[in-house]
């Protein structure tokens, strides 16, 4: 008595009428053990010996008691209605498969599947309890392969696989959560895993392959570990209104790699984009913090693109990106310990390693390599301090402040540019200590003071001197 008063204390006492899933989704010992073969000559009891030729003949057998019922290789027609508490193990080819409209099951207590396939119907699974997967493989759904409506859906080495654009894999709503490990989703979902306020998602150790948008997230929150994207249309992780984590992320192509929308709060860590179509990293009205961040081959929309955003990019590196390696507007970012090389312009109007306009930020050990156009360009009253800068290699400045800019900071080192080392071509102002500037085509600095530059260089070095005496230009040894 006094035991089953202290396991009712911890909500472990239980009565014959109460039965459940043990916590990793097994059935109890209590659970009454079922077999079903659609091979059967005949009907059987639903032994071992005399199997169940149907599996709703082995489910109207269990009623409301507490199941585990083992399905024999073989197709077997739904829709099914599974109660309280079952788990269902296939051995083979087990197919459960619905036509049309129809949901095949339909989970209204806790359930869980291993080692079958699930085929047809509009939507696969649709839950509203605790439902755990491993090893099932889901294909041919018109809508959803699982609606989480509400509890838990664990999924494990399972294979999500889409046949048609429309569809869906998971669709998780606001009283769900979903973790899925081991899993992969592929074919052209529209969206394989979406999520709405305030549900939970966790993702590790999965591939997506063919989905237009891997994960779609709005409110919420979301993590994905050790998780591969490639072959999409549209983004290949999309957040808004939520918080997302991501730590060792690596996409292949899509249009963007990660995009954030309105309220979105972003962490990365070691996240990898290669040949996004638009941008790697694409952010508006977004909070993020991206740290070791690997960019080769984005697109016209640049490495990083920030609209009205927070972000800090920390140990990063851009190779090859197309217009832009950072572009950000009306945002503000903190940039530190990063390169960004070999900045294209297959537009034939960018090509700058950083361009900021109307933002305020702090950039520090970063530096340019080759760019077909500036190094840094800061317009529309942007305000920039920059410590340990670097640009080798540019068609235009390497720093260039210009429409109320303001530019300011210490040691930089501008080299091989075609064009001059800082320019101010109208009423904007830099001002930087220590500056070296070494085989740049047409000097150090040059501003247009009849337009409202203003520059000032504090201790220059290497070819660096004061041939350009201009009243707005201002040299201190």
């Amino acid at each position: 008595m006094i035991a089953c008063l202290l396991a009712t204390a911890l909500g472990a006492c239980l009565t014959a009428a109460e039965p459940r899933l043990s916590k990793d989704g097994t059935a109890e010992s209590s659970a009454i053990e079922l077999w079903v073969d659609a091979s059967s000559a005949s009907d059987g009891d639903g032994t071992a010996q005399r199997p169940f030729k149907s599996l709703d003949a082995a489910l109207r057998r269990a009623k409301a008691s507490a199941a585990h019922i083992y399905l024999a290789a073989g197709l077997y027609r739904g829709p099914f209605i599974f109660g309280p508490s079952a788990q269902l193990e296939g051995s083979g080819a087990a197919v459960l498969f619905a036509e049309g409209s129809e949901v095949v099951i339909t989970a209204r207590g806790p359930l869980r599947l291993s080692n079958v396939i699930v085929q047809g119907g509009s939507v696969g699974i649709e839950n509203a309890a605790d439902v755990s997967l491993n090893g099932v493989a889901f294909s041919g759904q018109h809508s959803l392969a699982v609606h989480a409506t509400s509890g838990s859906l664990r999924a494990e080495r399972t294979t999500f696989s889409a046949s048609v654009s429309e569809a869906g894999a998971v669709k998780v709503e606001p009283n769900a959560r979903a973790l899925f490990s081991r899993s992969t989703f592929q074919g052209p979902y529209h969206r394989a895993v979406e999520l709405n306020a305030p549900g939970r998602v966790e993702i590790s150790d999965c591939f997506f392959d063919g989905p237009v948008t891997g994960v779609h997230q709005v409110g919420g929150s979301a993590a994905i570990h050790r998780t591969k994207f490639s072959g999409g249309r549209g983004p290949a992780i999309y957040s808004a209104q939520g918080t997302l984590e991501l730590v060792d992320v690596d996409v292949y192509g899509h249009e963007y790699a990660l995009q954030g929308g309105a309220n979105a709060a972003i962490r990365a860590l070691r996240f990898s984009s290669v040949r996004a179509e638009r941008a790697a990293i694409a952010m508006t009205r977004a909070t993020a913090q991206l740290e070791e961040i690997t960019v080769v081959d984005s697109g016209s929309f640049g490495a990083v693109q920030l609209i009205a955003s927070t972000v800090g990019l920390r140990r990063f590196r851009l190779a090859h990106p197309d217009a832009y390696g950072v572009f950000a507007r009306q945002s503000r970012v903190s940039v530190d310990d990063g390169a960004i090389t070999d900045v294209g312009d297959n537009g034939g109007s960018a090509g700058d390693g950083i361009h900021a306009r109307g933002t305020q930020g702090y950039i520090q050990s970063v530096s340019v390599l080759r760019s077909a156009g500036a190094g840094l360009i800061a317009a529309e009253e942007s305000s920039l301090e920059l410590r340990d800068f670097a640009v080798d290699g540019c068609h235009w400045g390497g720093v260039i402040a210009e429409s109320l800019a303001r530019v300011t900071g210490s040691s930089w080192t501008i080299r091989r540019c075609e064009a001059p080392a800082i320019a101010v071509p109208d009423v904007a102002q830099v001002d930087v200590d220590v500056l070296r500037s070494e085989g740049n085509a047409q000097g150090a600095v040059w501003a247009e003071c009849d337009r409202g530059g203003k520059l000032r260089v504090s201790r220059p070095q290497g070819s660096a001197n004061d041939s350009n005496l201009r009243s707005c230009v201002e040299w201190r040894q």
